[in-house]
């Protein structure tokens, strides 16, 4: 049996709400051997578990990084609880420093998960705050603008680009994986909205917005939302409304910067597994910044260094005494303090930013 078929057919079981359609478009389309990790029971080698660690980019500090998005990690229901989903997930770690990246991210499916992963050191950094709206709130907008919701997604995509080029802390999409995203969206019946100005003959994209209904409540969540500005905004909001009439709207806002707590709601966790990348773009765009940082990784061993933030370097130094530091911490608390929020920032020195993934895989 082909590694493609191990895998789905740990999959049908794992996630059994994906439809054929939906399973056909994937592996037929996106999946790729190298990108996939399994774990054989070492009583009968069958392959047991599986996870796709999918290869994205990040903005931080102005700088692109590696990054690493763990997608569909499950165990065949007789084999849980007997460690090869924990041995899978630290050989995802390592593979992903191995090849580049610095960072690995994932959003758990429950609670629960997000306590399993915990264990290896992934932090909740991405929050949405929700904001909600009665049914029969309208979104007014003064320009005019027609809808460009129909168009083939290849289309779009440039449009996704330009209106996300200038975002900070930001997970990247290749073309590719914009195209099997608005894939996804139309095979899982999700809304779309995108639309243009009115006076312009071309017809681009200024505002585009994506929309789900849960079938717990009556609310259309908007789930992303991209425009030029407040304007173009609404007028997507509006066009998703009309796909889901008559219903309350929760927009799921990224958390600002500049709040710490508050109505927040995690989604997306992180765990940096390679710094130095992270560390270098942080002290090239603070150049005034003087910083000595002690991180701990029981995981990736290597890790385990001083990092010096001066003069817009870093310098990394092994650590072999016991000097202080300004900050010493481990690898999960470091996740957590550089995608933190600005008080948090003030308090520890170390520049932070809440960073934003959109359009992923879950």
């Amino acid at each position: 049996m082909s590694k493609k078929s191990e895998i789905l057919r740990i999959w049908q079981e794992c996630f059994p709400g994906d439809s054929p359609q939906w399973r056909r478009m994937f592996f037929d389309s996106s999946y790729v051997d190298e990108e996939a990790l399994t774990e054989a029971d070492p009583e009968t080698g069958a392959t047991v578990s599986s996870l796709l660690l999918l290869p994205y980019s990040m903005t931080i500090a102005d700088s692109n990084i590696g990054a690493a998005y763990i997608y569909g990690a499950g165990t065949l229901r007789k084999f849980r609880a007997k460690g090869h989903m924990g041995r899978l997930l630290k050989r995802a770690l390592r593979e992903a420093a191995d090849r580049g990246d610095s960072i690995v991210m994932l959003i758990p499916a429950s609670e629960t998960l997000r306590g399993y992963y915990r264990r290896f050191g992934f932090e909740s950094v991405f929050y949405r705050r929700p904001m909600r709206y009665t049914a029969i709130h309208r979104f007014p907008s003064d320009g005019e603008y027609v809808d460009v919701s129909s168009r083939p997604a290849a289309e779009l995509f440039p449009a996704f680009e330009r209106l996300t080029e200038n975002r900070d802390y930001y997970v990247r999409h290749t073309r590719a994986q914009f195209l099997t995203a608005m894939e996804d969206v139309r095979l899982s019946a999700t809304g779309f909205a995108a639309v243009a100005r009115a006076d312009d003959t071309e017809g681009t994209p200024v505002a585009m917005a994506w929309g789900r209904c849960d079938e717990l409540a009556d609310d259309l969540y908007v789930t992303e939302l991209i425009a030029e500005d407040s304007d173009a905004a609404n007028a997507a909001i509006m066009k998703l409304k009309e796909q889901f009439p008559d219903r309350p709207v929760t927009i799921l806002s990224p958390a600002a910067d500049s709040v710490d707590g508050g109505n927040i709601e995690p989604t997306g966790m992180a765990r940096i597994v390679n710094p130095e990348p992270i560390l270098s773009a942080i002290a090239a765009k603070n150049p005034a910044l003087k910083l000595q940082i002690r991180l701990s990784d029981p995981i990736i061993e290597e890790n385990n260094a001083i990092y010096t933030l001066k003069g817009g370097k870093l310098t990394v130094a092994p650590d072999d005494n016991d000097d202080p530091v300004d900050l010493d911490v481990d690898a999960p608390i470091l996740s957590a303090l550089l995608f933190s929020s600005a008080p948090i920032a003030a308090i520890t020195g170390l520049p932070a930013h809440r960073p934003q993934m959109s359009l992923m895989l879950d």
